[in-house]
């Protein structure tokens, strides 16, 4: 399960409201309260809160303000770049691009491989400051969800909103660690500040094993004294919120196999129901039976037919069918998301409870894999 990284009081100061399109002028404006956030985590000891902006806060807000239009320049080169999760090149591209950026703030980039791992890499910048402030760890991701074959694509601006894969999962949320940053060199806040920021190559889909994929990210936060994630920031009736917890996530796959025919005998005891009524009972099941408040359980790939198979990468479904063949193998791929350890496991129990309940002549397993 992808843990959630959990933080006392901030943690993903991101920005938009979904996958495809992010709201320019409110991501650009938010950035004060990031800025706000890393130069108390850099403070060399507490100060009393004042109802004003503090001298360095006026400066960095004001080089924000000034640089908006450089960082969006760069948010849409880098949506431009397809990263996808399994495209190594293209994730390799956006770490190329991003690298310079935190070099010319001083900082000591390297890149850490995970070819072994099935993936690209982690790009992983650190600035050594004097040691006696909070360590920050600032989270981000180079990868998306949308594969070098998604038809998704491109870079579509109106007013300000854009669209593309992957403004706001998440490279804003990169070029707004950037942007912070940038901000407190101008302030001079930055020269004594600890700071760790990773970007990994495989949030959207781990690599394995996952002690070697998370290795780095997890030397970091146990290296750090508070953690900040960087993305999707909730909006809600107009009101922007930040995100203290989020949910890990689960993947699932069912099989379900079922006697094959001519479809005029279906349902009779002999034939039964056949595998495609046994994935779709599931999945009614789990859709009506597994409710809770902040559980979601998600079905992202359905197929059959006889037969019906999936690729080695779990991301195409191949299968063959006609309307008088009562069809032999289904297959489904979904995730499940829990704000706890505790529901996740709840829920997987009820699910393989369901999955074990088989219609006449089916049979149906399931898995489960971080």
């Amino acid at each position: 399960m992808k843990r959630a990284i959990a933080t006392a009081g901030v943690a993903a100061l991101a920005l938009g409201r979904g996958h495809a399109a992010v709201a320019l002028a409110a991501a650009l404006a938010f950035l004060a309260a990031t800025v706000a956030a890393l130069a108390f985590a850099a403070a060399l000891a507490p100060v009393a809160a004042s109802a004003g902006l503090s001298g360095p806060e006026r400066r960095m807000k004001a080089v924000i303000e000034a640089e908006k239009a450089r960082h969006e320049a760069l948010l849409e080169r880098l949506v431009l770049q397809n990263s996808g999760t399994l495209n190594p090149e293209g994730v390799k591209a956006v770490a190329d691009m991003l690298r310079p950026e935190f070099e010319q703030l001083g900082f000591a980039v390297r890149w850490s491989d995970m070819r072994e791992t099935g993936r690209a890499g982690h790009l992983i910048a650190t600035h050594k400051g004097d040691g006696r402030g909070k360590r920050v760890l600032l989270i981000g991701h180079l990868d998306t969800v949308f594969e070098k074959d998604s038809p998704f694509r491109g870079w579509k601006r109106e007013g300000d909103r854009a669209t593309g894969p992957g403004t706001v999962d998440m490279k804003s949320g990169d070029v707004v660690i950037l942007a912070a940053l940038r901000a407190m060199k101008a302030a001079g806040t930055l020269a004594k500040a600890d700071v760790t920021v990773v970007l990994t190559g495989d949030e959207e889909r781990s690599g394995t094993p996952t002690e070697i994929a998370r290795r780095d990210l997890i030397d970091a936060v146990k290296a750090s004294d508070v953690a900040l994630e960087y993305e999707n920031l909730v909006v809600d009736a107009g009101r922007d919120y930040a995100t203290v917890a989020r949910r890990g996530s689960i993947s699932w796959e069912v099989r379900a196999t079922g006697k094959t025919g001519h479809s005029s005998v279906v349902f009779g005891p002999t034939l039964g129901y056949g595998a495609i009524y046994e994935a779709a009972r599931i999945a009614d099941t789990f859709r009506r039976e597994l409710s809770e408040p902040s559980l979601t359980y998600n079905i992202g790939l359905i197929a059959g037919g006889t037969p019906a198979t999936l690729d080695a990468d779990g991301l195409r479904a191949t299968a063959f069918g006609k309307t008088n063949i009562v069809a032999s193998d289904a297959i489904m791929r979904g995730d499940l998301r829990a704000l706890s350890p505790e529901q996740a496991e709840r829920a997987q129990a009820k699910m393989r409870a369901i999955v074990a309940q088989h219609l006449p002549q089916t049979d149906a397993t399931i898995t489960f894999s971080d």
